[in-house]
């Protein structure tokens, strides 16, 4: 598999872009990519922080997995998306799986050449705090979704969320472009298949949503929109 390069894949980022040059410079002269194949995870649940990576190419979800025993979609991360400064900060275990889906090609900087990094740029230490701040309203915002508003509200929100982050313009909508099985996206709105079957039943007779194999495209964003009770600071 064709390796990308890093400049060109993270160019559009804006936290590397908020980052000052040299910083940038030092901190893409010290990564390293590698090939990660589909299912294969780049680090465990427990596993210590070994410093902080990124999506170059394919895609990367981050699971965790419930006492009963139900696993939990938390982000998923494309190309651009950094990850994993949580351990970075705290030095304490790794919180969740972070499992490759597809083949793909991930950036690593560790931890000893982050913590170089921060001696020489003092500033950087704040730029990871502010990716982990990033991280973290994103969650909180989840987590006020899952806990007071209807199913329904949930799946209307996180696939308002996903065509912000990951839609494209088609004829008849926003498709969101990933290989989503209903059983990743029952995980993410933390229902059962059957429940989120109803619920995309409903969406689709509403002319709200239209379901393709493994794709889902929105036909009416704004009427997700008023289901989930918020216009995403974002335009698609």
């Amino acid at each position: 598999m064709e390796i990308a390069d890093p400049h060109r894949s993270l160019g559009s980022d804006p936290w590397l872009a908020a980052l000052p040059s040299d910083t940038r410079a030092a901190l893409l002269g010290a990564a390293r990519m590698r090939a990660v194949d589909n299912g294969v995870a780049i680090y465990r649940a427990g596993d210590p922080g070994d410093g902080l990576h990124a999506v170059l190419k394919g895609e990367v979800r981050l699971i965790g997995h419930s006492e009963a025993g139900r696993r939990l979609v938390y982000l998923i991360l494309r190309q651009g998306d950094w990850f994993g400064e949580m351990s970075v900060l705290d030095g304490r275990p790794r919180l969740h799986d972070a499992i490759a889906f597809g083949s793909s090609v991930i950036l690593h900087v560790d931890s000893s050449r982050i913590d170089a990094i921060a001696a020489v740029h003092p500033r950087f230490d704040r730029a990871i705090g502010a990716l982990t701040c990033q991280h973290q309203r994103a969650a909180l915002a989840f987590v006020e979704q899952t806990l007071t508003a209807s199913t329904e509200a949930r799946l209307a929100f996180i696939l308002t969320e996903m065509a912000g982050r990951h839609g494209r313009r088609v004829e008849t909508g926003v498709e969101i472009d990933l290989r989503l099985s209903q059983e990743d996206l029952a995980a993410l709105v933390g229902v059962s298949r059957q429940s989120l079957a109803a619920l995309l039943g409903r969406l689709r007779r509403e002319r709200v949503v239209e379901t393709r194999y493994a794709r889902l495209v929105v036909l009416d964003l704004a009427a997700l929109q008023q289901k989930c009770g918020r216009s995403p600071p974002w335009s698609v």
